[in-house]
């Protein structure tokens, strides 16, 4: 098996080139799922994913329908009942490109500048995609897969999967595997190949605020009816104290505190209050004093307004206003229950001069994946045999529906990794992908396969 896998490592770095020219090709195509005016472009997004996997060695290709956008489906299934099954998820829908005006370049017209590949979905999810094509075709042609491998890729992960859970309920045997490999998450650094055993959840919902009737003139009406835009900023400023913590009640009752150990492990990452800085660019951080900044990203609940709407330019009081709310939880808590909470906090908080709503309210919980599972281990080995370190283990702020669908619907984990780096601005303008770090993580993937194939206790 090893002559096998330094044959598939030779095949995938042959043909480097090539699937950097595939990669390029499947940039050009503009998938957002956030509009609906897209879904040609979402189409042909499905289809040239499905036409790449038809050219690997594979039983079985398919794209299959659901109530939203398609999903892509492959499997090999040649390595046997006695072989251990993986499955690759990925998606291949993109954010809006939006502001273009903000990239230096066309975002689906992809550019290489020195070592990176400037363009929308170039880590996000495509590169990571084409790296996982990329290491199971090498397998596949240097005698054959070592184990099973089968392929999900959605198209709506950007509007959090909302189709999914029904496609995942209504193939379940088909879908059926040991764990899932998701490279949806990245890396802390060129030289730090990064496992993430954590995600956290989300709730969303828009907050709407309805004043009189209709717009009504600033100079007849100002200072007679509340402003919708006015009763909208003081809610919105009230959802936290002044150390940063959530208002709401009973926020922080379920939420399953971060071990000694964890602490211990995030302390150790190279994401200190400079390095959030740097990141960010603010003059300072902000948040509960009580955790370091690494803490709070990860393992503790956020609620933050990410968009608000409200009036025009001309002299009027704005019939209504409102914002996008997202909340971030942790382990333990539900979508439902903080839910309950928001709306018990407006009840007691909005003024009686106005009207308002929650519209749009939808979430998923957190999910954590055992940092012994059999995949987890595989995927430690195969990153160390190509970065020369073991690789660090950390708990993501952000939020992927699928993973905690697939432990809903299929009861399986997913094993969280990825190779994009902090700086590739991954939904906003001059999104990028570092093709040096892709490279190695192609190699990486093909040494997963074989590590699952022949664990290291059995060498």
């Amino acid at each position: 098996m090893e002559d096998a896998r330094r044959e598939a490592l030779d095949y995938a770095d042959r043909n480097r080139e090539a699937t950097l020219a595939q990669l390029v090709e499947f940039l050009g195509i503009p998938s957002v799922s956030q509009r609906p005016a897209d879904r040609e472009n979402i189409r042909r997004a499905a289809e040239w994913i499905a036409s790449r996997l038809e050219s690997v060695p594979t039983a079985r290709t398919e794209i299959v329908s659901t109530d939203g956008n398609p999903v892509v489906y492959a499997e090999s299934l040649e390595a046997g009942e006695s072989a251990p099954t993986v499955m690759f998820y990925g998606h291949y829908d993109v954010q809006s490109a939006a502001p273009l005006d903000a990239w230096d370049n066309d975002p689906y017209e992809p550019v290489t500048s020195g070592d990176e590949l400037y363009a929308r979905g170039a880590s996000d999810n495509k590169g990571m995609i084409m790296a996982c094509v990329a290491a199971v075709e090498a397998a596949a042609r240097s005698g054959g897969l070592p184990i099973n491998v089968k392929f999900m890729i959605e198209g709506e992960e950007e509007i959090g999967s909302v189709s999914l859970p029904s496609f995942l309920s209504a193939h379940r045997e088909m879908l059926s595997c040991d764990f899932v490999l998701n490279p949806d998450v990245g890396m802390l650094g060129k030289e730090l190949p990064t496992i993430f055993y954590g995600l956290r959840g989300m709730f969303s919902c828009r907050l709407k605020i309805r004043g009189p009737s209709q717009d009504l003139h600033s100079g007849g009406f100002g200072g007679i009816v509340r402003n919708p835009i006015h009763a909208l900023c003081e809610l919105v400023a009230g959802l936290h104290d002044d150390e940063g913590r959530v208002v709401l009640p009973g926020f922080y009752e379920s939420v399953r505190p971060l071990t000694d150990e964890e602490r211990a492990v995030m302390a150790s990452l190279p994401l200190d209050e400079e390095s959030y800085l740097r990141q960010s660019g603010v003059p300072e951080l902000w948040g509960d004093s009580d955790f370091a900044p690494v803490e709070r990203a990860g393992g503790r609940p956020a609620l933050d307004v990410v968009c608000m709407e409200g009036g025009t330019r001309k002299a009027a009081i704005p019939s209504e206003a409102e914002a996008l709310l997202t909340i971030r939880l942790v382990p333990d808590q539900t979508p439902a229950e903080v839910h309950a909470q928001l709306v018990s906090h407006l009840k007691s908080h909005v003024p009686s001069s106005v009207r308002w709503n929650l519209e749009d309210c939808e979430g998923f919980p957190a999910s954590i994946t055992d940092r012994d599972a059999p995949g987890v281990k595989a995927l430690a080995r195969s990153l160390e045999a190509v970065w020369g370190r073991p690789p660090v283990y950390h708990r993501s702020g952000g939020s992927i529906a699928a993973v905690g669908q697939l432990q809903e619907t299929l009861g399986v984990d997913s094993v969280l990794t990825g190779f994009s780096l902090p700086d590739d601005r991954i939904h906003g303008p001059n999104e990028k992908l570092h093709l040096p770090t892709w490279s190695r993580g192609v190699k990486a993937l093909v040494h997963f396969l074989y590590e699952l194939a022949e664990p290291a206790a059995s060498r």
